[in-house]
């Protein structure tokens, strides 16, 4: 089960099942840029932040409407998968793990981590020293340069064929991009709201949001900072751009997924236990409900910010 009330932050993380098919090349931003706006447009949501890596991708969001959380990560997950299956000449082949973890930001304090350690993830990674220079899509440019609305061209799966093998490249996919774009008369529009997270909370004074995004800021440098230490100790290096832009299409990858999913994010532990209390006696009251739609009894509401199951058939109709 999900909490998805109205006006909550939620972190948002949904991979892919296996390859490196997310990458940094014009043609994968480009559909990445299609679907987040089409499916913005069609079930909207505040987007604060996001950044794609090749694997997966990690976004804060602000609920306007409970309902058109799962739509919008549905529509996002489906346009994308047959646009990529089309590019590598598959059909109906499963791109995405099922579902996404969502956990709900219960403090402003952690959402500021939380975001921050969306931007330094690159870092962390050991893909580039800084989301400066980080290539894949990511909304850090709009938010550092406050410029947050954007037109983008709406794409369609249709436009979306087979690769040939001499195009499987960095020279390919610009080509391919520039084609498909150029293919294309609709234009969608896109707004980043970096800061809907800080009014979710409270913070509505311009000099207050402005305070929390130099903190922000400070945080990402402190942990690019910390994972640059942690390299030199390790005598690592990063993948860097140039690799990042020139890598093509992998579907033998197989990611090593750790972790588990939460249902909140709160660094203090009164807070969690207090949400997590909450939610269980939610859960008993959704059960409940269930087991009277089960009985034929459908006046009884299904609890708000839950998502409800379909209804169960209570019988057949039977033609003449």
């Amino acid at each position: 089960m999900k909490y998805h009330p109205h006006g909550s932050v939620l972190f948002c993380t949904f991979s892919l099942e296996e390859g490196l098919l997310l990458l940094a090349n014009p043609l994968c931003k480009a559909i990445v840029k299609s679907c987040l706006a089409a499916a913005c447009a069609l079930y909207p949501v505040k987007i604060c932040h996001i950044i794609v890596e090749a694997t997966h991708i990690h976004l804060v969001l602000v609920v306007i409407n409970p309902d058109h959380v799962e739509a919008f990560f549905r529509h996002f997950k489906t346009e994308s998968a047959h646009m990529i299956n089309g590019l590598l000449g598959r059909n109906k082949r499963t791109l995405w793990c099922e579902g996404y973890d969502s956990p709900i930001v219960l403090t402003p304090t952690r959402a500021l981590i939380a975001i921050a350690y969306l931007y330094a993830n690159p870092a962390k990674d050991n893909l580039e020293t800084s989301i400066d220079r980080y290539p894949g899509f990511s909304s850090w440019k709009m938010f550092q340069s406050g410029k947050i609305t954007r037109h983008w061209k709406r794409l369609r799966r249709p436009q979306f064929t087979a690769i040939t093998r001499d195009a499987n490249n960095l020279r390919g996919y610009t080509k391919r991009a520039e084609e498909i774009l150029a293919s294309s008369d609709e234009i969608q529009t896109f707004t980043l709201e970096p800061n809907a997270w800080m009014e979710a909370f409270g913070y509505h004074l311009p000099e207050e949001q402005q305070k929390l995004n130099e903190h922000l800021v400070a945080r990402i440098r402190l942990l690019e900072d910390r994972a640059e230490k942690k390299r030199v100790r390790e005598k690592k290096s990063v993948f860097g751009r140039e690799r990042l832009l020139a890598q093509v299409f992998d579907t033998s990858y197989r990611p090593k997924r750790r972790g588990r999913r939460m249902w909140c994010l709160s660094e203090k532990r009164s807070v969690r236990v207090e949400f997590i209390r909450f939610f269980k006696a939610l859960m008993q009251k959704a059960r409940a409900v269930r087991e009277k739609w089960k009985l034929g009894d459908v006046t009884v509401p299904y609890p708000p910010g839950l998502y409800p199951p379909s209804m169960h058939k209570l019988a057949n109709a039977l033609g003449r």
